[in-house]
């Protein structure tokens, strides 16, 4: 009997249930030709290649034993290739270790003219089938990612799963936050990406099948901008539909060490507890917003630091003065609270929400940092960390906890303010200005944006009754209006005034 080997081939991991079914009709072929079958190929690979490790495994046994194989058993010819060039390729290196390629379903493909005619039509329309359903392909995944969806394999640290509109991604809770703190720990400058790797593979980071990261795999994901929450394929960029892991100035920052610029000069801090109106107030002359600090380590100052403007030089009390007294003119009932612009109306309603949604998830980063600082001491006590690497890691996640907690207190104050404005609007009795006086940073920071959404401009000589500030000077003609009315007056102009009774 002559002998013969089987290859056998399906595109993916998903379809391996069907090689049995393969496999078995080729050896029923090879019975019935008296073929005795030695070796049997199987590939989960595409055709669109014969870069395959068990075709190659399969050539190069036939060409060592030439003698000995003498067919080669397909279920069909697209199993071998479904590219023209490949399939005749591999035809004519077999025909030369004088090895016949047979196939199940096409076993009048002969040697002879028409033979080979077969063949190649055969394989150019493998080909075709193949390239028309590659070009679907990529526009449905074009498609998909312009959509912000994640079609491929959900990298370390997400999980594929499905909804409704198709197949997502979405953290894996026992692997983004690790994923998350090796961004944290590359962000400081002092690590390597092979330090972080080794620090947060101690630390328990896999991958999904229990192995460690492998060191390429590493260097690829600090790169790749899935984790803050972008979908990229070839040269388009897409906002994602999942969760990101890091935040996008965390990223950023990682990408810049990763640049060699990990000592670059760090943001200059716009919110300051101290300075509330710090970039909220604009130079009226050059329309930028204001700087702030301490001059001579005792005078707060704000100021205008454009080059060749300089036209706003003004202290920290006197300007927020000039605030507060603009504050006290506000009173409002609840019928004036309607009024305000559209967007400070929407920002109030959906602005409660916001602060729990951030709240439980700063809660949830805690628990990780606490979850993490305990993996760290029995990383160090088992000897898979350095005492150098614990001491750093310990530094950055007490840093961290200490900024998470920091957050949590300042949306506190925050929840407290908009339980105060909400009894306040239920008494109709609210004040922007004890409201602003109590508040915390953030507080601040949201009661100025939601009265005055654009900011203010301010300049000596006007103070803040400048035409540029449109929205406040619409509010003061629309009450001097009412001033200049005697049917339309009303005790609410007046107290919004504060103009003495019986007047």
């Amino acid at each position: 009997m002559d002998a013969c080997v089987i290859y056998c081939r399906v595109s993916t991991e998903e379809q391996s249930d069907s090689l049995p079914v393969q496999q078995k009709k080729c050896e029923d072929f090879a019975a019935s030709q008296r073929l005795r079958v030695m070796y049997v190929f199987t590939d989960a690979e595409s055709a669109r290649t014969a870069d395959r490790p068990q075709l190659q495994a399969m050539l190069t046994f036939c060409r060592g034993n030439p003698k000995t194989v003498k067919h080669v058993v397909v279920s069909d010819l697209s199993r071998l290739a479904r590219n023209v060039v490949d399939q005749g390729n591999m035809i004519a290196r077999l025909a030369e270790w004088q090895i016949r390629l047979r196939s199940v379903d096409e076993q009048s493909l002969d040697d002879s003219a028409t033979g080979k005619l077969g063949k190649n039509i055969i394989g150019a329309f493998s080909q075709f089938f193949s390239d028309s359903l590659s070009e679907r392909t990529k526009f449905r995944m074009a498609e998909a990612v312009k959509a912000g969806r994640f079609v491929w394999v959900a990298p370390v640290g997400y999980l594929n799963t499905k909804n409704g509109t198709g197949s997502v991604i979405k953290p894996d809770s026992k692997r983004a936050a690790l994923v998350r703190k090796g961004f944290e720990l590359m962000a400081t400058g002092n690590y390597s990406a092979d330090d972080v790797l080794r620090t947060v593979t101690a630390l328990g980071l896999t991958t999904r099948k229990g192995a460690p990261v492998p060191r390429q795999t590493w260097h690829a994901m600090l790169r790749n901008p899935v984790y803050a929450g972008w979908v990229k394929s070839g040269d388009l960029l897409t906002q994602g539909l999942h969760q990101p892991i890091v935040p996008q100035q965390l990223f950023e920052k990682v990408q810049s060490v990763l640049a060699g610029n990990s000592r670059a000069k760090q943001p200059r801090q716009v919110v300051r507890a101290d300075f509330p109106l710090k970039q909220f107030i604009r130079c009226a002359k050059c329309n930028r917003g204001l700087t702030a600090g301490v001059i001579k380590k005792r005078f707060p100052y704000l100021w205008c630091y454009t080059k060749g403007c300089r036209d706003v030089l003004v202290s920290k009390d006197e300007l927020e003065q000039h605030f507060v007294q603009l504050l006290a003119l506000y009173q409002p009932t609840i019928e004036y609270l309607n009024r305000l612009p559209e967007i400070a109306a929407k920002q109030w309603r959906a602005r409660e929400e916001r602060v729990r949604q951030d709240t439980r998830a700063l809660k949830i980063r805690l628990d990780e940092q606490k979850r993490l600082n305990s993996q760290a001491v029995k990383a160090k006590l088992t000897g898979e960390l350095s005492s150098d690497d614990f001491d750093l890691l310990k530094q950055n996640i007490t840093d961290e906890i200490q900024k998470i907690e920091a957050a949590l207190s300042s949306l506190e104050q925050e929840r407290k303010m908009l339980q105060e404005m909400s009894q306040q609007a239920r008494l109709e009795k609210i004040s922007f200005l004890a409201t602003w006086r109590a508040a915390g940073i953030e507080g601040k920071l949201k009661l100025q944006q939601a009265m005055f959404p654009d900011g203010l401009v301010w300049s000596h000589e006007t103070g803040f009754l400048n035409p540029k500030n449109q929205g406040l000077m619409q509010d003061l003609r629309e009450c001097f209006q009412k001033l200049t009315e005697p049917d339309s007056w009303d005790d609410e102009v007046a107290d919004k005034f504060g103009v003495p009774d019986g007047i």
